[in-house]
């Protein structure tokens, strides 16, 4: 029996997404969901998307076949503004990078406004769609199940850390929403037990590791070298490269003092960096501020010559980046589950990453990739250099790479799993 076939999905037909963000908008989540819905439109389904927009963006849109709702936080740049900054700053507590009652809750109230308007749209939608379920994605809803009327059933899907580092109290807040809901889906086991302890009762918990569509990055290796071609990198250079977004959790000032002992040995190596910052970041303003910031770093190492800021590389042309590159490199301070991790592994490139989150669960250290003990750039340079030297390594580490992405991160497996939580949070009403 096919694995579409195994799954339990017979009474549902329309399926309606939440998120603080979806493609083309840039990010793991936006990615996540891209991938998520193509399967289920794939499969016959018919997909809603309710997302926060920016007040140019328009209210209603077809999207790759997903009917597409966005909502606002109104016409001033002030409520934006608020919102991005708590946004923010919440998102760095929760990996670890601020401590709970030591930063200022400017901005609250706008946080608790879009998760109402999410809401509201979502029970607009349920109530004139016929919807059977209703999943929202990642911690920026997790006030929403306080205005779901739950008039369906409520599958909700956390995608970063779910650890002590949050703060006790955001812990507690957090498992009292999710406790409310049908079903509650975490990216890894660990993150599940922590919620487990809170209070999220067992029976609700269910472990789905984030996935892409690995076909997308089966591409023929010349690719890459057109790719590297187009964009007047040397032939001859060995590409080491970082699929981040421009952050203090990435720690790209990191890689930079890495790639500088790297230089010593791979004189011909360069450092390519695609992405560029969140939503909130353009919002703020501040993404130019941290662009800058490593641009300094940059000139100081003098690795100007050798470091390549790529930017913003659109979707369809991020397996030709991958191809291009020799090792991929990923030192985030705290990481949910690393999805560019996962696509570069499905290209067949090694990755070198820190050993947080879930980038354990995704890296079989010595076989498809190197985890390195946070913070240590010695080893991350030492690990990356390796590889660089070690062409049968480099080769082998990648195959293995590409298998366990079939085996355990493709997303047909993934969505089969999906529709069976569906059917149980369906069954269980």
């Amino acid at each position: 029996m096919s694995n579409e076939l195994s799954s339990r999905s017979g009474g549902i037909r329309k399926i309606c997404l939440a998120s603080h963000s979806f493609y083309p908008y840039v990010g793991g989540v936006s990615y996540y969901l891209y991938y998520l819905s193509q399967e289920f439109l794939r499969r016959k389904f018919e997909v809603y998307e309710v997302h926060l927009g920016k007040p140019s963006a328009s209210s209603v849109e077809e999207v790759e076949g997903v009917k597409v709702y966005r909502v606002g936080l109104g016409d001033k740049k002030e409520s934006w503004n608020r919102y991005s900054l708590f946004k923010e700053r919440l998102y760095e507590q929760i990996h670890g990078l601020r401590v709970e009652g030591e930063w200022s809750r400017e901005g609250y109230k706008e946080f608790v406004k879009f998760n109402k308007v999410i809401a509201s749209k979502i029970n607009q939608i349920c109530s004139s769609k016929k919807i059977d379920v209703v999943n929202p994605h990642d911690w920026q809803l997790h006030l929403t199940p306080d205005y779901l009327d739950f008039s369906v059933p409520v599958v909700y899907t956390w995608h970063v850390p779910f650890t002590s580092n949050m703060g006790e109290k955001l812990g507690r807040q957090a498992t009292a929403k999710l406790k409310k809901c049908d079903k509650v889906i975490f990216s890894t086991q660990d993150y599940l037990n922590y919620a487990k302890l809170l209070g999220v009762p067992e029976e609700k918990l269910v472990c789905i590791h984030p996935f892409i569509e690995p076909s997308r990055f089966y591409l023929d290796e010349k690719e890459g070298y057109k790719f590297k071609k187009e964009k007047g990198i040397p032939l001859d250079s060995e590409i080491v490269l970082c699929v981040a977004r421009i952050d203090p959790v990435k720690s790209h000032e990191e890689l930079l003092e890495a790639f500088s002992l790297i230089k010593k040995q791979h004189r011909n190596a360069k450092l390519v960096l695609v992405g560029n910052g969140s939503l909130s970041d353009n919002v703020l303003e501040i993404r130019g501020q941290r662009r800058a910031s490593i641009q300094k770093l940059v000139e100081k190492l003098d690795l100007g010559r050798d470091t390549i800021f790529m930017g913003h590389v659109p979707h369809k042309d991020i397996p030709k980046v991958y191809k291009m590159a020799d090792v991929v490199v990923l030192p985030s301070k705290m990481e949910g589950f690393g999805l560019s991790i996962t696509e570069a592994m499905a290209s067949e490139r090694p990755v070198v990453a820190y050993n947080v989150g879930g980038v354990g669960v995704q890296i079989e250290n010595g076989r498809s990739g190197f985890l390195v003990e946070k913070g240590n750039i010695n080893e991350l340079a030492e690990k990356t250099s390796e590889l660089l030297s070690d062409k049968e390594l480099k080769r082998k580490m990648g195959e293995r790479a590409r298998q366990i992405v079939e085996e355990k991160f493709n997303v047909r497996k993934a969505v089969d799993k999906y529709l069976n939580v569906y059917q149980e949070a369906i069954d269980g009403r």
